[in-house]
């Protein structure tokens, strides 16, 4: 008579294989990339750019519009596409924006510059972005009325 043995509230031969799953290293590997994708969440986060944007007229822009991507410039002449960093360096960057997937899509832009930035700068990036066959570009700007016209009022 052979070896028997109890698993699972049944009786099991010991001779003949075992036919259960077992789980438990599955459920090791899911809980670990549950914790690393917990922790990594927050750091890929975008960070915001701190732009001080000209006054000018202008209307809200829609959800629809708002989908496109937004190429920042701060005050230091650096360049982010959302959040993230681009290269300093005008082929690198054109490289950059060449690459991006959305913008070969969506064919559209909107730049977001400080206003104390050199107006050379901004005429150099709308020449690489035609360059990089970005047809459409938009500004974004600081719609607030009152604004506007205490800007106006110091001129």
């Amino acid at each position: 008579m052979a070896k028997q043995s109890i698993i699972n509230e049944g009786v099991v031969d010991t001779d003949s294989p075992i036919s259960n799953i077992n789980v438990t290293s599955l459920v090791d590997v899911m809980f670990c990339l549950l914790i690393m994708f917990m922790v990594a969440t927050p750091m890929s986060k975008d960070q915001d750019v701190e732009v001080d944007l000209p006054n000018a007229r202008g209307k809200e822009i829609s959800k629809e519009d708002g989908l496109y991507q937004v190429l920042s410039i701060d005050a230091k002449g650096n360049h982010f596409l959302g959040g993230m960093a681009l290269s300093a360096d005008p082929d690198k960057l054109k490289a950059e924006i060449t690459g991006n997937a959305k913008l070969k899509d969506d064919g559209m832009l909107f730049i977001q510059a400080d206003k104390n930035l050199d107006h050379a700068k901004i005429v150099d990036l709308l020449i690489l972005l035609k360059d990089a066959q970005v047809h459409e570009v938009g500004f974004v700007i600081d719609p607030d009325v009152k604004k506007l016209k205490q800007a106006r009022g110091k001129q």
